[in-house]
């Protein structure tokens, strides 16, 4: 029980995270954002953004492999991602933006393996993920 209940907790302060990026980006500061999703990245994986940014898809995707996520981390691990490229992207960061849009693109995929339960919502983010990582390329 003590596990769940930290599981829980950590979910939670994930989920405040994104909304406190989405808060910032919003109000015109992306790089108070990107901050944000720096600490929590090292917390997670043990890389920065910028180390992430620049990591090949494959390499990103084995790690989080590794890491063995439930689909619930998973799920908030895609928002993150998305809302990093988000905040890059407001910062006119269109390299990194469309590497994490891609990471993003890869974390729904295995989010769509671990979770069999269809998801309407889930399916509209990666048609428009594959949009943004097609303009990219």
């Amino acid at each position: 029980m003590p596990k769940e209940d930290y599981l829980l907790k950590y979910l939670e302060k994930l989920s405040r995270v994104i909304a406190a990026m989405l808060g910032l980006r919003d109000k015109g500061f992306p790089e108070d954002a990107l901050r944000l999703a720096d600490e929590t990245y090292k917390e997670m994986l043990g890389f920065d953004v910028e180390e992430l940014a620049i990591m090949p898809v494959e390499k990103f995707v084995e790690l989080v492999r590794k890491h063995g996520y439930t689909s619930s981390h998973l799920e908030i691990m895609a928002r993150l991602a998305h809302e990093t490229a988000n905040a890059m992207n407001t910062r006119t960061d269109n390299e990194n933006s469309n590497s994490f849009y891609e990471k993003t693109l890869q974390l729904y995929y295995l989010l769509n393996e671990k979770d069999k339960t269809f998801s309407f919502e889930r399916e509209m983010i990666i048609d428009e993920l594959k949009q943004l990582t097609a303009k990219g390329k």
